[in-house]
């Protein structure tokens, strides 16, 4: 089977070799160590039933985000309640940038929607502006997904052009969803987020994630914020209710109460980001600036994937993204000591053309 995203350390062709995974943009720290504490401990309480609700979870991550507990739903990772949202809420039409992310097409598909494409412009580095704007009036979807910041390209959107989107969903009836899975990792990301704005827009959702920021990815634990109860519920009906587990339950409360490690996070991605953008800058490829803990690139070697496997390296080739084609590759920002190697491996490669 091919699989469309990043990760797939399982293939046969990979699995007995020692990889250095740059395809999944995970925090480089790894696992908070408050949550390998709390890991062993959980075998007994994995008897009974998990809390369907969430209820302790739910009062920690409320205080943590600032956000009311009434408004958050809790999933099996976000691409769960990508799905749920798409199920529950059954757009007919939706409106998606290209290239982003994409499960928000394949939900969308599954109920049976129309999808219409907007494009971004590779001379404007793959930026969202309010060309789209102008998108959303010509294609008049009732749903729109958006990635803040975007996957693959790493670059944020502006909070006004997302008022301004939101502003416009609002007065015609269609869901805005915001995918801030990556935004506690983006430099200047805070200011963007429509987390303070769901009282003000009952058709708004934003999406997070464990997954990114707390390297998460194997325990599957996403959520969501709605300010409107109808709409939360009619996307909750829309999977199982014990859809999050104990492990997940009680690992997310120990990595919201990991404060050194969380500031550690901030503290030293834009550190390593900054350092690895200006290695990677060197080479004789084209790097995107980015928000993000990852890099989108583009170069003459359709074959760097594969050039690296063979130097025990894995990255995200990004020919499979509606509005990109081969030559296009995604790498994480891991540690120092792994960007090195990547760098390593990188300078041995012989790249016909310069940027």
């Amino acid at each position: 089977m091919e699989y469309g995203h990043g990760g797939d350390i399982y293939a046969p062709s990979l699995k007995e070799k020692a990889l250095l995974d740059f395809s999944v943009n995970l925090n480089p720290l790894g696992i908070p160590p408050k949550v390998k504490a709390v890991f062993g401990t959980l075998a007994e309480e994995c008897e009974a039933y998990p809390d369907p609700f969430c209820r302790e979870l739910k009062h920690a991550l409320a205080k943590h985000e600032g956000i009311a507990e009434e408004c958050i739903l809790f999933g099996n990772g976000a691409a769960d309640l990508i799905y749920r949202i798409a199920y529950g809420l059954r757009p007919k039409k939706v409106l998606l940038p290209a290239p982003t992310f994409s499960e928000y097409e394949a939900a969308a598909v599954q109920v049976g929607a129309e999808i219409a494409y907007h494009p971004l412009l590779e001379e404007d580095g793959f930026s969202l502006d309010k060309r789209f704007l102008d998108a959303l009036r010509q294609h008049q979807p009732d749903m729109v997904f958006l990635c803040n910041p975007n996957n693959p390209t790493g670059r944020l959107i502006p909070k006004g052009l997302l008022m301004q989107i939101a502003d416009y969903c609002q007065a015609h009836g269609a869901f805005l969803i915001v995918d801030e899975c990556f935004l506690d990792m983006a430099a200047g990301g805070e200011a963007c987020s429509m987390k303070t704005e769901l009282s003000r827009y009952p058709q708004l959702l934003v999406l997070k994630a464990f997954t990114k920021f707390f390297a998460m990815a194997g325990l599957r634990l996403g959520y969501l914020f709605s300010g409107a109860e109808t709409v939360r519920m009619r996307v909750e009906s829309a999977g199982q209710p014990w859809s999050v587990s104990v492990p997940a339950q009680r690992c997310g409360l120990a990595a919201l109460t990991d404060t050194a490690y969380i500031m550690e996070t901030k503290r030293l991605l834009p550190e390593l980001g900054e350092a690895l953008y200006k290695q990677l800058s060197e080479l004789p490829v084209k790097v995107y600036p980015s928000a993000a803990n990852y890099f989108l690139l583009k170069t003459d070697r359709s074959d760097l994937k594969e050039r690296l496997l063979e130097k025990g390296i894995l990255i995200r080739s990004c020919s499979n993204y509606r509005g990109l084609r081969e030559g296009y590759f995604r790498v994480a920002v891991k540690s120092a000591e792994d960007n090195g190697q990547l760098m390593a491996a990188l300078r041995e490669i012989d790249f016909k053309e310069r940027r």
